[in-house]
Parts: C-alpha cells; sequence; structure tokens
C-alpha cells in the first residue's frame, strides 16, 4: 500500500510554521506570566500582569481597539457592498481598470497615505477647508486629532481589504436566482435578504475578518489623525515594551488581543466553505 506523499511534501512548511509562528506565541505567553519587568525566563510564574492589565487602565484601550475595528468593519461593509455589486454588473470592460486603482494605494506606505490625509484635512491651510474657502468663501474647521479622524482614516486604508473579498462574494451570487425571487414576487429588501446576502456571505466574513483583524492591530492611524486622543492597545503595547521596558506586561496585553482575535476568527471559519472561494 503507497504512502501519501503529502505530508512529507508539506513536512517543510510545517517546520517554518512552528519554527515562526508557534514558537513566538509560546515565547510570549511564557513572558506574560513573568513578573513584572523582568527579563528571563525562569522566573516564577504568575497571573499578575493579567490583573494589572485590567486593574491599571489597560482594558480601556483594549475596548476602544475593539470598538473601531467594529466600527470600520461595519462601515467599510456598507461603503464595499454597492461598490462590489456596481464593479460586478455595470463596470464591464472597465471593471479590471476601476478595480486596480482601488487597489493601488495598497502598495504606498501606510503612513505617506495617512500623511496625506492629514494634509487634506488640515484646517486653513489644508486641501479640502483651503479649497472651499477659495472657490466657495465657506471656512470649515478640521477633525483632526479627534476619534473621528482616526476612524477615517482606518476606513480610508481598510477598504479595499473588505471590498476585495466582498467582490468574490458578490460573484458567487448566480442571476437566475435573484430573477427566479423577482418572479415569485420578492422586493428589493427580500432579494437582498434572502438571496444575496447568504450567497455572499463566504465574502463577507472574510472581508469582515481580515478587517477586523488589520483594525484591531491598527496604531498609525491614531496616532497621525486622532493625536493621540485615543490610546489603542497596540500604543500600549508598543510603550510597555520599548518605554517602560515591561516585556511581561507587553506580552499578557499581547496575549489579550491574540486572545479577542482568536475568538472571533476561529468560529467564523468554521462558517466560510473556503474551498468554494478558491474555486470560484
Amino acid at each position: 500500500m503507497r504512502r501519501n506523499p503529502g505530508l512529507w511534501y508539506a513536512m517543510p512548511l510545517i517546520l517554518m510554521m512552528l519554527l515562526f509562528f508557534a514558537a513566538p506565541l509560546v515565547i510570549v505567553g511564557w513572558y506574560s506570566l513573568m513578573p513584572p519587568r523582568s527579563f528571563a525566563l525562569t522566573a516564577d510564574l504568575g497571573l499578575q500582569n493579567y490583573r494589572s492589565a485590567f486593574t491599571e487602565g489597560y482594558g480601556r484601550p483594549l475596548m476602544w481597539s475593539i470598538i473601531g475595528a467594529a466600527l470600520t468593519t461595519l462601515v467599510t461593509a456598507l461603503l464595499a457592498w454597492p461598490t462590489a455589486k456596481i464593479l460586478h454588473h455595470h463596470a464591464g470592460r472597465w471593471a479590471s481598470l476601476v478595480t486596480a486603482l482601488i487597489a493601488l494605494p495598497i502598495f504606498i506606505s501606510e503612513s505617506v497615505r495617512l500623511f496625506g490625509l492629514s494634509v487634506f484635512l488640515m484646517p486653513g491651510g489644508g486641501i479640502l477647508a483651503g479649497t472651499l474657502n477659495a472657490v466657495f468663501d465657506v471656512q470649515i474647521g478640521t477633525i483632526l486629532n479627534t476619534r473621528l479622524a482616526a476612524l477615517v482614516g482606518m476606513i480610508y486604508i481598510h477598504f479595499p481589504f473588505m471590498l476585495f473579498p466582498m467582490l468574490l462574494g458578490v460573484a458567487m451570487i448566480p442571476a437566475d436566482r435573484i430573477e427566479a425571487a423577482r418572479d415569485l414576487g420578492a422586493n428589493r429588501w427580500a432579494v437582498l435578504r434572502e438571496v444575496e446576502l447568504p450567497l455572499a456571505a463566504p465574502g463577507l466574513l472574510v472581508g469582515g475578518l481580515l478587517t477586523f483583524v488589520l483594525c484591531l492591530g491598527a496604531n498609525a492611524e491614531a496616532a497621525i489623525l486622532g493625536g493621540r486622543a485615543v490610546t489603542v492597545i497596540t500604543a500600549a503595547i508598543e510603550q510597555r515594551f520599548n518605554y517602560a521596558q515591561d516585556w511581561p506586561m507587553g506580552a499578557a496585553l499581547t496575549v489579550l488581543v491574540i486572545l479577542v482575535t482568536a475568538a472571533l476568527v476561529f468560529p467564523a471559519l468554521r462558517r466560510i466553505d473556503l474551498g468554494r472561494i478558491i474555486r470560484r
């Protein structure tokens, strides 16, 4: 009986995942149990860093990160759905060009794009305020250095990560299903609720997971546009590792972010047929 060689072919990938993915996670988890401001891995283990994470106010940055990621995912989904429908059904031969133009900013540094957006939103001499003042003699303020500015930045940066999986989801909707639902008397909202959304759910879930996870680890938007008006959990982790030199607390905060991500990702992945998406 011939042995299946698949396992042997996959062994390099398995070893790479163990070495570069699983091992760092184990080290971070172990470090999170060390006493505060220790740099050894042989001290007494304990949960004091996790208790301190909530008693010393780190729960608030974590909640702000979760809320910001959830709002960004919701808004980008609302924007990406009609955009994906238009590109799929009406763009025709221009669909590839429009898609390329949407994807092009991904290849530009995120910080460069955010600084460009900050120039656009600056008061007085900014592009938006300056144009309105020069053309319409209208003076407006600015949302820079606010939580809203950080949210706008996350939507601007992460919109393509929602749109492209959404395009796959929309492409998975057979046109005859929609026509059949309309022939049976279903209105626009019934077609959306009963036909389109269930069939496009894999693309929507992939885009939602990708957007949420990326936003949960976002830091540049709050720093460049939000002016630290809101402290996100990644900024707290960076501060613990770099400035405070408290690696165990930084590791504990990192583990909390990993747990939040895993609690969302693993149940959602069970509902996604990746094989169907790949075949599409």
